[in-house]
């Protein structure tokens, strides 16, 4: 079968994520300025996103144990669902929001927990190896087009409507709404209710002839800021710099040109051969973005910092996901256990996301909340994609190409 040849039900799931990074790209981009507003608290932020980060791996191993008991379109649905009450509730809590700040934080736990879970199961089953690349390129390309245009309209709305607040409330609304379409589209994806036993140990606590998968585990504890902690603190930076949401709107849409034009190159050019090539040019940009942390923020230094990051992110994301899943249908016995191994690599990836926001919390506590903190922060979380890099290399798909 040809490269370019999708696997049934790809397209339905392209057109799922499209629809869901539409929603999201409206209100997540704004999630952290709406209780920045409304607190001129960064610990409100940082607290949010840790309670985030600490119930998402419990449910998404709950969420795992349900798919192979029931169907991993459920918690899909449920994690949508789940997305409009978290939005519905920031309408009713409106601007007591940030006095529940951990509260909300984990709901979005929850939300997240049942949503990936699905979602990655679903990316599985509808690619296969040696085509992987070419799906999470078209995957990362379309989100990258919503992503591009969702969050400038979003600023659209909130700049011009009658106040501010209210234009929220109003992107808010339409993102419950979003939310609710893709409930309804995913019925158009078949059901897999087939029943099957949940053996987490094997994924979890690799032995030695499971090496590759222990140096995957290894490398997602240290990708732990490149999934969220740089979304919501450079908007939220922007922000800060500008106090306009249009212009955070904006910042958002330019780093998204380069997430459409590079996914769809990678996509096309990259095999398993020149993954290490194109992993190693995504550290050298995201390095790069870290040394700009040396000079003071401002409005050209975030700019820059967003344009490399969203470069490196794609050269370095779709080598490792298609490597990451090849080593998955390597490391299982049978296909079944693969929601296995996707819940097993979310638990050092939490744990280095928790880990990374407690230290982000501690020099923002002992730097007198600084802006030096935060400068610290962002190279810490450019710099250790070196590690990264370093742990993924010496798998055996990658030393296989190079000898």
């Amino acid at each position: 079968m040809s490269k370019h040849r999708l696997l049934p039900g790809a397209w339905v799931a392209l057109s799922l994520s499209a629809v869901y990074s539409t929603a999201a790209a409206l209100c997540s981009v704004f999630v952290s300025v709406y209780l920045w507003i409304n607190s001129q608290d960064l610990g409100v932020i940082y607290s949010y996103y840790l309670a985030l980060f600490v119930v998402t791996p419990v449910f998404f191993l709950l969420s795992g144990w349900y798919s192979q008991a029931r169907d991993r379109l459920h918690v899909y649905r449920l994690g949508l669902v789940l997305h409009a009450v978290l939005y519905a509730t920031f309408l009713v809590l409106r601007e007591r929001s940030p006095e529940y700040a951990l509260w909300l934080g984990a709901l979005q736990g929850v939300t997240w927990g049942c949503y990936w879970a699905g979602a990655n199961t679903l990316n599985y089953d509808v690619s296969a190896a040696g085509k992987r690349e070419y799906y999470f390129g078209l995957l990362h390309g379309t989100t990258g087009i919503v992503k591009l245009l969702a969050p400038v309209a979003a600023g659209f709305i909130i700049r011009f409507a009658s106040e501010p607040r209210e234009g929220y409330h109003l992107v808010f609304g339409v993102v419950v709404l979003l939310f609710l379409l893709s409930f309804a589209l995913s019925f158009l994806m078949p059901p897999d209710n087939e029943r099957r036993p949940f053996h987490l140990r094997r994924a979890l606590f690799p032995g030695s002839e499971h090496r590759d998968w222990r140096l995957v585990m290894l490398a997602s504890a240290s990708m732990s800021g490149s999934f969220t902690i740089f979304a919501f603190l450079l908007t939220l930076l922007m922000y800060i710099q500008t106090g306009d949401e249009l212009s955070v709107g904006a910042y958002a849409a330019f780093q998204s040109i380069a997430v459409i034009v590079v996914p769809f190159f990678v996509g096309s050019a990259l095999v398993p051969r020149n993954r290490r090539t194109f992993m190693r040019w995504g550290v050298i940009l995201l390095v790069a973005a870290g040394a700009l942390m040396a000079f003071k923020l401002s409005v050209v230094t975030l700019v820059l910092f967003g344009l490399l990051r969203s470069i490196a992110q794609p050269l370095f994301g779709i080598p490792h996901t298609g490597l990451r899943l090849d080593i998955i249908s390597e490391s299982v016995e049978n296909p079944a256990q693969r929601i296995e191994y996707l819940c097993a690599w979310e638990i050092p990836l939490a744990a280095g996301r928790i880990i990374m926001m407690l230290i982000m919390m501690a020099l923002y506590g002992v730097l007198a909340q600084s802006e030096v903190a935060v400068r610290i922060s962002l190279f810490v979380l450019c710099a250790i994609r070196i590690l990264s890099y370093q742990l993924l290399i010496r798998t055996s798909p990658m030393r296989r190409v190079v000898s």
